[in-house]
């Protein structure tokens, strides 16, 4: 996958050489900001983590936690709670943001991590309202380059995939790689159809990041993603505001929720 990977970028001519890249940025010394220098009191080892409005009330109800103690105060954070079990936490949108919660979650004692969210459709096999789980990724975000190699592919915690694709059987969701980029207008058309034939089947702005910084902290990750809009056609077709994504989100959340009540 590493070659093939290569051969990817090398085509787009994207390639980066490791003697450019690794001594600026995947810098091996010690460093000045540790995560564990703001580490909170959780007590928990397990998390997930949301980015748009409607799915936080929906896990915080279904997981029994709105009664719960607020999260301590954390960069990145817009809201969250802490329960017995698991915390909740909404972040700001972005590979950065998703990427000092985690660092910070892992720091606090945190060892699964559950990202669910929107992701935009890059396969006709992934109509608005269904649901992938990442298994690989493609890396167009900047966080991840500080933690793994330029030409190393990011994956998710294999016994955590098997978790969710185990609690979300019954929508079937779709598994294969994401795409991960920082600059959402920035999804040209070619890179759509280049993605999609080395099997990427969904585009949004965290998981390669979330899945590198999992790599390298050597914690467990992994996501579930509800189509909000499509690419592959060549124009943006957005289901936003669409019934059949407010149901998914509803029944999403439910399950999650119920994985820590």
């Amino acid at each position: 996958m590493r070659a093939a990977y290569a051969r990817l970028l090398d085509g787009l001519g994207m390639a980066r050489t490791r003697s450019k890249v690794t001594p600026l940025w995947l810098d091996g010394g010690r460093e000045v900001i540790r995560p564990e220098d703001l580490r909170v009191e959780l007590g928990v080892e397990d998390a997930v983590m949301c980015f748009t409005e409607g799915f936080f009330p929906e896990i915080v109800k279904a997981a029994g936690m709105t009664r719960a103690r607020n999260l301590p105060e954390m960069g990145g954070a817009i809201e969250g709670k802490v329960g017995p079990r698991a915390a909740v936490i909404r972040s700001e949108v972005g590979a950065p943001a998703a990427g000092m919660i985690a660092e910070v979650l892992f720091a606090s004692g945190v060892k699964r991590l559950v990202m669910v969210g929107l992701a935009g459709s890059m396969s006709p096999s992934c109509p608005i309202g269904s649901i992938v789980i990442p298994t690989w990724g493609i890396r167009e975000e900047g966080t991840s380059y500080h933690y793994l190699e330029p030409d190393e592919v990011p994956t998710p915690s294999d016994a955590l995939v098997d978790t969710l694709d185990r609690q979300l059987k019954s929508f079937r969701p779709r598994k294969g790689g994401i795409w991960t980029i920082d600059a959402p207008y920035r999804e040209t058309w070619s890179k759509v159809k280049a993605y999609t034939k080395r099997g990427a089947v969904a585009v949004d702005m965290e998981t390669t990041a979330l899945m590198s910084i999992a790599m390298f902290r050597h914690a467990e990750f992994a996501a579930a993603l509800v189509i909000s809009d499509e690419l592959h056609e060549g124009v943006w077709k957005q289901g936003f505001q669409s019934p059949e994504l407010a149901r998914t989100r509803s029944r999403l959340c439910a399950l999650v929720g119920k994985m820590y009540r």
